[in-house]
């Protein structure tokens, strides 16, 4: 049986009218009830979250504390909420697949711009068996193209100010302007993008000799990133296998 709260007379008048008698019992198993189900659901995020994390190969999810905040404010629309976690891992997806398989190797670095923009819309390929393959084969496909125009992109690129630079032909020695990144407290760093635009220069000779592009990971950004660190090596000049490599501190490289 319910126990109910005590009663009490308010009405001044002298009328027989009280507060309605409160169930405390039942409100009390209310309360509980709620609890449980909310520390639930947060063991469930947790385990959601756990799940996705080693589905992306990362250590860090980033966007979803975002995701469950919107779709807590917007509980009434559970279809925009499924949208946007799937957003959130596929873009994490996509990058995990890209890089452990070397298919970046296979994109210029304009492409790769286009790529991550893509990721980052409302129209990111949704992660399914089909659509990984049919990427993938793309990609393989058309590799000889985009090796071609990623070269014709690092030329089209180049300042006419060097009297080394004609983008109209090969030369011995190219000038590539702000390749290298500069922080605010003056030290320079090779970004992804100019990786990348080292690469893309580096695959035409690979391929005229009929050898094999190496990985993207140990491809000749790679190390010229690895050999430049956080800027000791700025000056210095590494030996590529088809060309040397040196950057200097106001962002060039030669």
């Amino acid at each position: 049986m319910n126990q109910t709260l005590p009663t009490a007379d308010l009405n001044t008048a002298g009328t027989t009218d009280v507060i309605p008698s409160v169930a405390i019992d039942r409100i009390i198993a209310q309360r509980n009830e709620g609890i449980a189900l909310f520390m639930q659901a947060m063991e469930c995020l947790a385990t959601a979250r756990k799940i996705l994390l080693d589905a992306s190969g990362d250590i860090f999810l980033y966007g979803f504390e975002d995701c469950v905040t919107d779709s807590v404010r917007r509980i009434d629309k559970p279809e925009e909420a499924k949208r946007n976690i799937t957003r959130l891992a596929d873009r994490k997806i996509w990058d995990r697949l890209m890089t452990d398989t070397g298919m970046y190797t296979f994109m210029s670095s304009c492409q790769r711009d286009e790529w991550n923009s893509q990721l980052m819309s409302d129209t990111c390929p949704e992660i399914t068996l089909d659509n990984v393959l049919a990427t993938f084969r793309h990609l393989n496909a058309c590799k000889m193209q985009t090796f071609e125009q990623g070269l014709i992109d690092v030329y089209r690129k180049l300042s006419w100010d060097y009297r080394t630079n004609n983008p109209c032909r090969l030369g011995k020695k190219i000038i590539i302007e702000n390749l290298l990144y500069r922080w605010s407290n003056g030290r320079v760093t090779l970004d992804c993008s100019g990786r990348e635009a080292l690469d893309d220069l580096v695959r035409p000779f690979y391929l005229l000799e009929g050898r094999n592009v190496p990985d993207f990971r140990n491809s000749i950004g790679a190390q010229y990133g690895e050999f430049l660190g956080n800027g000791d090596n700025v000056g210095k000049l590494l030996e590529g296998e088809y060309f040397t490599v040196r950057g200097y501190q106001k962002g060039t490289v030669h």
